[in-house]
């Protein structure tokens, strides 16, 4: 193996790679890249037997080969070089030379044989989705996601696709996030997966400073993003997700409509005594039009009055101060609508205009009546 090729598309490549090596692993080989030099190209791979990255940079090959090397050796030795042309030789003991201007290292690495083979695409689904509006649906769903393993489908996002419409929806047993997007150009039939959280983590960050459409491909345990010259691919959780349309109520006592800025300002000034209190609670009580927003803990108190439109009766609620604030943030909206049931139902954020963008359902704590 001899090749050249740029330091800086090699550091973007290696930044790029590093999302799918293995932190935790007894398998030497998963926590390094895999280099192939072939056709003018360098192809980096990494996998953790859960994801997969591979991604590509022009190089000018001498002699094919591959090699792994170790992740976070090589991209800090890499990093760390001040040429612009970066010049590695391999031998026959899985010695790698590296030159740059005046720098010379020789790093070990390792022989390909065990390393896992990039999963191939053996099924014909395939979409097209601009990769900002992939991104708003994972912002819009991942906190969603099921930290405790008891149920593990919920620690996946479960991805609905038909026609042009696509969803994404997460729930951990407190709370519910539906976020919908639509597709370049409609599919035909349906597509209904379940991907790891963890993966659609990786995948946001990889997604990020990249602008153009995503291809999405499946295969029949596998799921595989192509951002230009890099792939991401994940498996997929297996399991019926929970049933989630029937969790969402389909009446309501109270229809508030309110400034998402105000509540969310409200809401966060209200949740620095609420984490001291012992279950992190910010009251609600909706009026005709006003909500009074309230904390108590043992250093204090808080008590805001914002202004609403309530199209229903009153009623006093109260939720965790976390979980309704992370639906907040990522609401695009100025103006959006709480729906109340009861007291101790779930209150469920929806488009003040009627549209279904999002749902935002959220399980109330019980409270003692106060006397």
């Amino acid at each position: 193996m001899k090749f050249s090729c740029s330091r800086d598309a090699l550091i973007n490549a290696l930044s790029i790679a590093q999302k799918g090596v293995s932190n935790k692993t007894t398998l030497p080989v998963l926590e390094g890249i895999l280099f192939q030099v072939y056709n003018n190209q360098l192809v980096l791979t990494s996998t953790d037997l859960e994801i997969g990255v591979q991604t590509s940079i022009p190089a000018n090959v001498d002699m094919d080969g591959e090699i792994i090397l170790s992740s976070n050796l090589i991209t800090e030795v890499i990093r760390k070089l001040s040429g612009e042309e970066v010049f590695f030789q391999k031998d026959d003991s899985n010695q790698v030379k590296i030159e740059c201007l005046l720098s010379n290292f020789t790093i070990k690495g390792f022989p390909t044989d065990e390393f896992p083979e990039f999963p191939e695409v053996i099924e014909e689904h395939s979409f097209v989705i601009e990769a900002g509006v992939l991104k708003e649906m994972i912002r819009g769903t991942i906190f969603s996601v099921a930290v405790s393993e008891n149920i593990p489908v919920l620690t996946g996002l479960k991805m609905e696709i038909e026609n042009e419409a696509i969803s994404l929806i997460a729930l951990d047993g407190y709370r519910l996030s539906l976020k919908k997007g639509k597709l370049k150009e409609p599919i035909d039939g349906s597509i209904s997966v379940i991907i790891p959280g963890k993966s659609m983590n990786e995948l946001n960050k990889l997604l990020s400073g990249y602008n153009e459409n995503v291809i999405v491909k499946f295969s029949k345990t596998q799921i595989f993003f192509e951002m230009g010259n890099t792939q991401f691919t994940s498996r997929l959780l297996e399991g019926e997700f929970i049933n989630y349309k029937h969790i969402i109520p389909t009446e309501k006592a109270a229809q508030v409509k309110v400034s998402r800025k105000l509540l969310l300002e409200s809401s966060e000034r209200a949740a620095l005594l609420a984490r001291e209190g012992k279950n992190n609670l910010i009251k609600m009580d909706f009026n005709i039009d006003q909500l009074i927003l309230t904390s108590n803990a043992e250093i204090g108190d808080v008590f805001e009055v914002i202004p609403i439109e309530n199209q229903g009766d009153p009623i006093k609620i109260a939720f965790n101060s976390k979980f309704f604030i992370d639906a907040l943030k990522v609401i695009d909206r100025d103006e959006m609508s709480i729906e109340l049931t009861t007291s101790v139902g779930p209150a469920v954020i929806v488009p003040a205009d009627g549209s279904d963008e999002f749902i935002y359902l959220i399980l109330p704590v019980r409270i003692a009546e106060e006397a």
